[in-house]
């Protein structure tokens, strides 16, 4: 059978339809697991009726042997092959008629952690044999685009009952990166977190579960300045200082966006720019211009101006010594968020 995409599989596991042979392959170990738990979630079996198999130590005559077992007490047994791609010639050939010719009481699933298109594989006849059979469900586990994973995240939450907007998913993105063990360590975390009650996952329920790194944080403060969120900056600045940082460094970031904030205003009102060609200028990633758009008008031109000014103050007096930095920084974002 051809292959299907991960959604896909899904959709046909949901309708409690299975396959005698699945055919698991990608670079994606995490997908390639999740996968074998939702077959293994669906059959419901127990440890008498499932074993699992490593090609590289097993022999292909064992592995045959446990597909055609029978069940005891359970409609089929559940049998794993792992690291497929490391199948000898003898064992390969020894399990090709398990494929090609299955057995309805057992499950037999295989996990390939390669690329499909692999032209380095050394076991590209498996992927071939798999792909030809007609009773073989076969799944391409490759790496995610950031779309996908922006849908992943989406869909794993309302899997557990809550909502999450695309800011946020952008803001776990930005954190985590786009690999799929780490993010959905993320998920969980944060779904503990907010119990059965609450169903909507904002911002600051991510920075409180997610820890307090450096990284996340001058992204909140400067999505918070931007916003014009006195209060959450406060919190932000309240945590970091309270985890080390200096007061420069918020300064630091502090500038950054005022200075951003400032330039996309001076284009659009000063030289006659249109907000797209503005925010382009900057580099404000397309998903986020509407956002940044709305954030922007809260501001005025002579706002700004004076919010640099004040910028420069505040880094005189931290760099004399004359007020204590979290007073200094603090003061600065009310002046900003005024």
């Amino acid at each position: 059978m051809k292959f299907s995409t991960v959604y896909m599989f899904k959709k046909t596991l949901s309708s409690k339809k299975l396959y005698p042979v699945y055919f698991l392959a990608g670079e994606e170990t995490f997908l390639l697991e999740d996968c074998l738990k939702k077959i293994e979630k669906t059959l419901n079996t127990d440890d008498l009726n499932k074993e699992v198999f490593q090609a590289s130590e097993a022999k292909g005559s064992d592995i045959c042997n446990a597909v055609e077992t029978l069940p005891f007490l359970t409609d089929k047994r559940l049998v794993v092959l792992k690291q497929s791609n490391k199948l000898k010639n003898d064992d390969f050939k020894k399990i090709t008629r398990i494929i090609e010719n299955p057995v309805d009481t057992s499950c037999f699933v295989i996990l390939f952690p390669e690329k499909i298109k692999n032209s380095a594989s050394k076991r590209k006849d498996l992927i071939s044999l798999c792909e030809s059979a007609e009773k073989c469900f076969c799944v391409d586990c490759k790496k995610m685009y950031e779309k996908d994973v922006r849908n992943f995240i989406q869909e794993e939450f309302a899997a557990r009952g809550k909502s999450i907007g695309y800011e946020v998913i952008g803001q776990i993105i930005n954190d985590t990166g786009l690999d799929l063990q780490n993010i959905a360590c993320e998920i969980e975390k944060i779904s503990l977190y907010l119990g059965k009650d609450k169903t909507e996952v904002t911002a600051e329920d991510f920075v409180k579960i997610s820890g307090f790194t450096k990284e996340i944080n001058i992204f909140m403060l400067t999505n918070a300045v931007e916003e014009k969120n006195l209060k959450y900056a406060l919190f932000i600045i309240e945590k970091m200082m309270q985890a080390g940082e200096k007061g420069i460094a918020l300064l630091s970031s502090i500038s950054s966006a005022v200075r951003k904030l400032l330039t996309a205003k001076s284009l659009m009102e000063e030289k006659g720019y249109s907000s797209q060609d503005a925010l382009n200028y900057i580099r404000v990633f397309s998903f986020f211009q509407d956002k940044y758009y709305e954030n922007l008008r809260r501001y005025s031109l002579a706002h700004l101006k004076r919010c640099m000014a004040e910028i420069l103050k505040t880094d005189v007096a931290l760099k004399t010594g004359k007020t204590d930095e979290k007073s200094a920084v603090e003061n600065l974002v009310l002046f900003i968020c005024k």
